[in-house]
C-alpha cells in the first residue's frame, strides 16, 4: 500500500487570513485534506475557515500535538498515513517544526519512509533574522530564557560570550508582558559594543525592528509593547 504525505503547512503570525499567506499550489492541497494535526484545534480551525476547503469544517479530523503528547498517541497520528491518507501539519502561529513540537510527528514520519513536503510561509524567526543585518550563516534559537533576575542575567552573558567568541547569531524571546524587563536586563548585562536586534510584531500593525549597539540602545531607551518580540545578539 502507498503511504500517505504529511504536508507542513504555515499559518499566519499576524491577523492575515490564512488564504493570504499560502501560494495557490498549497491552498489547492490544503482544501482537499481532511485529516489534520494541530497545536490547538480550536486556533486551526479559525485558520482553515479562511479556506474554501472541500469538506465542512465539522467533518475535518484533527489531532492536538504538544511538547506533552504522548509517544503512543503520535503513533496513532501516524496511523492514517501509513494506510495511504495524506495530512496536514499545522503550528499554532508560523512554520511546524520552528520552535514549535510539530518537529515530534515529523520524526515519526521519516523514521517510517513518510514523505514529507513542507510550504513555504512566515516564520518570526528567520524574517527577524532577516531583517536584523546579523550573521545568518550561523545563527541558534534559544526559545525562552530563565525567568528568574539572577538566573536571566546568567544567562543574557553566557549568550554574549559565546556569540562574540563564534560569531554565532543568538535568538531568544520572552512572554510579550516580560518583554521590556528582559530588554532593561540585556542593557545591564552586555557590553557596550554588542549588537541587539529588537523585532517587535513582525508582519503586525506598528512592526518594529532596530539594530543598535547596547551603547545606542543605553542612549535611547524605549518602552516595549506587550506584543511578540524577539531579540537577537551578535558582534558586527
Amino acid at each position: 500500500m502507498q503511504k500517505g504525505i504529511l504536508y507542513l503547512i504555515p499559518t499566519p503570525i499576524t491577523d492575515v487570513p490564512m488564504k493570504d499567506i499560502l501560494l495557490p499550489p498549497y491552498l489547492d492541497i490544503v482544501k482537499g485534506l481532511e485529516i489534520f494535526v494541530v497545536e490547538n484545534a480550536k486556533t486551526a480551525r479559525a485558520h482553515l475557515s479562511s479556506i474554501e476547503l472541500n469538506k465542512k469544517i465539522q467533518e475535518i479530523e484533527m489531532y492536538e500535538l504538544s511538547e506533552h503528547t504522548k509517544v503512543y498517541e503520535i503513533e496513532a497520528m501516524i496511523k492514517p498515513l501509513m494506510e495511504g491518507k495524506n495530512v496536514g501539519l499545522m503550528s499554532e502561529a508560523g512554520v511546524p517544526s520552528i520552535a514549535d513540537p510539530g518537529y515530534r510527528l515529523v520524526i515519526f514520519a521519516q523514521k517510517n519512509d513518510i514523505k514529507v513536503v513542507p510550504f513555504v510561509g512566515p516564520s518570526s524567526i528567520f524574517l527577524a533574522l532577516m531583517a536584523s543585518g546579523l550573521s545568518g550563516q550561523n545563527f541558534a534559537f534559544n526559545g525562552y530564557l530563565p525567568q528568574e533576575n539572577r538566573d536571566l542575567r546568567k544567562a543574557i552573558k553566557s549568550i554574549e560570550v559565546f556569540a562574540k567568541g563564534t560569531g554565532q547569531t543568538q535568538i531568544f524571546m520572552e512572554a510579550p508582558y516580560r518583554n521590556q524587563k528582559i530588554f532593561e536586563n540585556i542593557l545591564t548585562v552586555c557590553e557596550d559594543d554588542t549588537y541587539l536586534c529588537v523585532a517587535q510584531n513582525i508582519m503586525g500593525e506598528n512592526e518594529f525592528i532596530k539594530t543598535e549597539s547596547i551603547a545606542k540602545w543605553r542612549k535611547n531607551k524605549i518602552r516595549l509593547d506587550d506584543v511578540p518580540c524577539l531579540f537577537l545578539i551578535n558582534k558586527i
